[in-house]
């Protein structure tokens, strides 16, 4: 349980000679020029009419916030609301920022300052306690209080190598090739339950999958190139699907085709072996790359030869801001019991203040309290160490995480440790 939430600390306004405007998705004039924003800051075309109708369609039903300099809307940002889960399955409402962008031409004028804090001081009115995103720069969301809390890798699998154990988990389970749209709930219900029973999983909203079966919607949606399997469990209830894409080559007559796998989800070790073990034995594919997968994927734990699946990339994936720390830290689940006092520095922000976390065999207390802190750290080391896969010991030898004496550091480490590691397998 947790104390009734204060007030948030009131945030600065935005900057000098700065405007924070509300866009209306619905005015194509106004949305035209928001879109310009971030096109030019990703890189991508100038926003045709068709373009600007997609993204309408993208984000239909999103807050969308501009930065106004010199009557100029010269900077963009969009969240939404979603539900994060966290260790314990625990899962919670969060506010999930994306798109955001500012012109070249007004770079540190305060732009991204000022719409960051509008969008975060109406996400912590609204209730919700924590904040997310995906970071296209790594060095600039730490100054907003975000932390990177989920990594992901990027595997590569020898598909000549590529036999399983005798004691890979099985079943009597099928697989089968299906059209994705015709069992859209199935392949919802397979995601809901696999995002539900590990941190960092993200709820998919219905937009989600209208967009990513749409060929040509959106990039990354599932095209005429995409297959996608469906696992049935004995009892004939979906547990897994994988969609991949396959692109043909060859040296000589000898194939070198490849498979990408574009997503692959299971709530059960048999339909996940049944999966991998498919898209291994694709005929003609001889190597298979997945990627946005688990640090900890199980695959090379399947295999007879470990070395045929390679972890051939890794990086930070989603970063966590803690809006509220006294109802973050309450409502996820600890494995091991304990008792902190932690100090969160969070200058001018939500999160700042001292907390007692009491999490014990009967549930998990946090009060706020003036005792003297056990650990110090400041708002995106907090949200780094939410979810349980940043160990709070490495905080300290980098001297993120400050400790009152010896014995606090590994007191942290035991009550932040996850059950596993923490995934999300959703972009946004």
């Amino acid at each position: 349980m947790t104390q009734p939430r204060p007030p948030a600390p009131a945030p600065a306004g935005p900057a000098p000679g700065v405007r924070v405007t509300d866009v209306d998705v619905e005015d194509v004039d106004e949305l035209t020029r928001w879109a310009l924003v971030p096109a030019t800051g990703f890189m991508e075309p100038r926003p045709s009419a068709e373009d600007v109708a997609k993204r309408q369609r993208r984000v239909r039903g999103h807050r969308l916030l501009g930065g106004v300099v010199g009557g100029r809307l010269v900077g963009s940002l969009r969240s939404f609301d979603t539900e994060l889960t966290l260790p314990g399955a625990r899962v919670v409402p969060a506010n999930a920022v994306s798109s955001v962008a500012v012109l070249p031409t007004h770079r540190r004028r305060g732009v991204l300052t000022s719409m960051m804090r509008t969008d975060l001081a109406r996400a912590r009115e609204r209730g919700q306690a924590l904040a997310v995103l995906i970071a296209s720069e790594a060095p600039i969301y730490g100054r907003y209080g975000f932390g990177a809390a989920t990594e992901e890798a990027t595997w590569t699998l020898d598909t000549t190598s590529s036999r399983l154990r005798e004691d890979a988990p099985a079943d009597a389970g099928t697989v089968e090739l299906v059209e994705a749209a015709a069992v859209r709930a199935q392949l919802q219900a397979v995601h809901d339950g696999a995002r539900r029973a590990r941190a960092g999983g993200l709820r998919r909203e219905e937009r989600w999958w209208d967009l990513v079966l749409d060929p040509g919607a959106v990039s990354g949606a599932w095209d005429a190139r995409t297959r996608t399997v469906l696992r049935r469990g004995p009892d004939g209830t979906p547990d897994g699907y994988c969609t991949y894409t396959t692109t043909e080559s060859s040296r000589g007559r000898v194939s070198t085709a490849q498979l990408r796998v574009d997503d692959l989800t299971a709530t059960t070790p048999q339909a996940l072996r049944a999966l991998w073990e498919l898209v291994a034995s694709v005929d003609l594919v001889r190597t298979v790359r997945a990627a946005h997968r688990p640090v900890d994927e199980v695959l090379p734990w399947l295999l007879r030869d470990p070395r045929a699946a390679q972890r051939t990339g890794q990086d930070d994936f989603l970063w966590v801001r803690v809006l509220d720390t006294a109802a973050a830290l309450g409502a996820r689940g600890y494995d091991a019991p304990g008792r902190l006092v932690l100090r969160v520095h969070d200058e001018g922000g939500p999160a700042a203040g001292t907390v007692l976390l009491d999490a014990g065999a009967d549930g998990v207390e946090v009060t706020r309290t003036d005792a003297e802190p056990d650990v110090e750290l400041a708002a995106d080391a907090l949200g780094s160490l939410l979810l349980g896969g940043v160990d709070a010991a490495l905080l300290a030898r980098a001297g993120r995480l400050r400790a009152r004496d010896g014995a606090a550091v590994p007191s942290a480490a035991a009550l932040f440790r996850g059950a596993e590691v923490p995934w999300c397998a959703t972009e946004f």
